[in-house]
């Protein structure tokens, strides 16, 4: 019996130990629960209860100095998904592919998309529906949790390819983009002013909070935070000049660049063949993409900046600067033009193959006299060329910040072939004098060269927003008096009955000051005559350029004109200048301020 009795009470004793660990226990993980785990298991709780969605911003209009939009927004609807609320991923992919007509590709590449994303946040599925395409997937959401139709915006660009350059596109956040804050629904800029400007345009995400059921399904919105829309930005561009500009230009590729000659505003800045920047908006497929990287025309090259092409005659402009400025003797005497200058066993042709006659550097400007230039270039030599081409911002970024630019080619006084230097021969200097062989210079730099020797010689970083103030690369030490030369030697070019550009310029609002050029294309023998344009090949045909500024007296915009393959500068560039220029002359007439109006009347 004792023996019993004693086993009765340790059980008894363990019994009762039992009894007094089991609260201290239960009281432990209650303290755990309540105060421990409490804010995480709030959260979790929450997120249970709650959807927390973020509401992607109105990204700001682009428009052009007058208020025409550029980059705009058109009403439409977006579908989203939030994976981990999909119950069954498959099958709903599978039946939005039936009620929106995707292809299996793009299903392929949304599955891509969804197992990138991260699960609790929206994937953008589609966007710029109708309602006709939104509604159907809107009366059906009960039946698809985490599917979503949202009312938004789509980018449109009204201007398609005229302005696809200078613009630029968007295209869906990446996973960098999401890293640094942006939503995965969202697009962002990747060229042109939608990227310079991504920031001002981008704008500021809100959020709305809503009660879901235990599938997922919005029960009630209860808290809102809207979104901050993005900045407006107002470009110098004119896009009607733009217009006038693509018009005269026609189906041919090349470029249009005009700035104005007192702050460097980019008034115009057109690049032919263009693309078309509305098929990024709902995904561009890979065969378009590859379509416009294979054209041999290049639609998605920039001519205005991204290009560099030989300057031809209207380099000649800077060799009268640099005899003038270095007192080389030609420069203020004449030469004989008989149609070509004999250098050593050769003949170093005039584009004239009669010859100009007795020619100084006034005439040579005017009727683009290359033998005139021949002799000047090589009285100058190649270092006092270069050093001029510098000062005035050839070789050189211009400052106007859209993504790459190409600087051009001066060339110097001996270049490298291999690894051993070599001579810098006469032959060479006199080629470069008249802007052919090794020298390149782009749309732009050319613009900007001749708003220089309209405005004084203040060479201006090119300005894209409107009302920017000047910024001045360089302010040249040059005289006025030779600035004065060269200006009434452009006038003439358009003015004179022998000047090259004569012909396209007559009757212009503005009188026009330029200097036409016809760049070869293809190296041919100085003793053969060359063969017709129009039976030559297209890339066989030389570029056509016309630069200058206007009006005369009191420059207010300066250009450049290049026609790719057009043939000559006078009969294919010079008309496209013509027509930016009576565009520009009729713009400024409609800007007139309405008070200055009335007092007229």
């Amino acid at each position: 019996m004792l023996e019993i009795r004693r086993i009765f009470e340790r059980r008894l004793l363990l019994l009762q130990l039992i009894g007094l660990l089991l609260p201290l226990l239960l009281a432990a993980r209650l303290l755990d629960l309540q105060w421990i785990q409490h804010r995480g298991l709030l959260e979790k709780a929450e997120r249970n209860r709650v959807n927390i969605v973020p509401v992607p911003p109105t990204r700001g209009e682009i428009v052009d100095r007058h208020g025409r939009g550029l980059a705009v927004n058109h009403i439409s609807w977006r579908l989203t998904l939030i994976p981990e609320r999909v119950e069954h991923l498959e099958a709903t992919l599978k039946r939005l592919q039936g009620m929106l007509g995707w292809s299996n590709a793009r299903l392929r590449r949304l599955r891509a998309r969804i197992r990138r994303a991260r699960p609790d946040r929206p994937v953008l599925l589609a966007d710029k529906l109708d309602w006709s395409q939104a509604a159907p997937i809107a009366a059906r959401l009960y039946a698809m949790p985490g599917v979503d139709v949202r009312v938004g915006t789509h980018r449109f660009y009204p201007f398609g390819a005229l302005t696809s350059h200078l613009i630029g596109y968007l295209s869906l956040a990446g996973p960098e983009d999401v890293r640094a804050g942006v939503l995965p629904t969202e697009k962002v800029g990747r060229s042109g002013v939608e990227r310079l400007f991504e920031d001002r345009l981008h704008g500021k995400p809100g959020a709305q909070y809503e009660e879901v059921d235990a599938h997922g399904r919005r029960v009630d919105v209860f808290k809102r935070i809207p979104p901050v829309m993005g900045q407006r930005v107002r470009l110098a561009l004119d896009a009607r000049l733009q217009q006038a500009a693509a018009r005269a230009l026609g189906d041919r590729a090349g470029a249009v660049v005009a700035l104005d000659v007192n702050t460097g505003e980019v008034l115009a800045l057109l690049s032919q063949p263009g693309f078309a920047p509305n098929r990024f908006i709902t995904g561009l497929e890979t065969e378009q993409w590859q379509a416009w990287v294979n054209d041999p025309r290049h639609p998605l090259l920039n001519r205005a900046l991204q290009a560099a092409f030989p300057p031809a005659s209207t380099f000649k402009l800077l060799v009268g600067l640099a005899g003038l400025r270095r007192g080389a003797p030609l420069a203020t005497a004449s030469t004989q033009c008989e149609g070509f200058l004999e250098l050593a066993d050769r003949k170093l042709r005039c584009w004239k193959r009669t010859g100009h006659g007795r020619v100084n550097l006034h005439k040579a400007i005017v009727e683009s006299c290359d033998v005139y230039f021949y002799e000047l270039g090589d009285q100058l030599g190649m270092p006092a060329i270069s050093e001029e081409a510098a000062r005035w911002g050839f070789g050189q970024h211009t400052g106007i910040r859209l993504g790459p630019e190409a600087t051009g080619t001066v060339p110097g006084p001996r270049k490298r072939a291999g690894r051993r230097w070599r001579h810098w021969f006469r032959g060479e200097t006199m080629i470069t004098a008249i802007g052919q062989g090794e020298v390149t210079a782009t749309p732009l730099q050319l613009a900007r060269f001749a708003a220089a020797i309209a405005n004084g010689g203040r060479l201006l970083a090119p300005n894209l927003l409107a009302d920017a103030p000047p910024r001045v690369t360089r302010a040249l030490d040059v005289s006025p008096a030779q600035l004065a030369i060269i200006r009434r030697a452009m006038r003439d070019v358009v003015a004179n009955p022998h000047g090259t550009a004569h012909a396209a310029l007559r009757g212009l609002p503005w009188p026009a000051a330029g200097k036409t050029g016809t760049a070869q294309v293809i190296a041919k023998a100085q003793d053969v005559k060359g063969s017709d344009a129009k039976t030559l090949s297209y890339l066989h045909r030389d570029h056509a350029w016309f630069v200058g500024f206007a009006p005369v007296d009191k420059p207010r915009i300066a250009f450049a004109v290049f026609v790719e393959h057009g043939g000559h500068g006078g009969s294919a560039a010079a008309p496209v200048a013509a027509a930016l220029l009576r565009a520009a002359a009729a713009e400024s007439k409609q800007a007139q301020p309405l008070a200055s109006r009335e007092r007229a009347r």
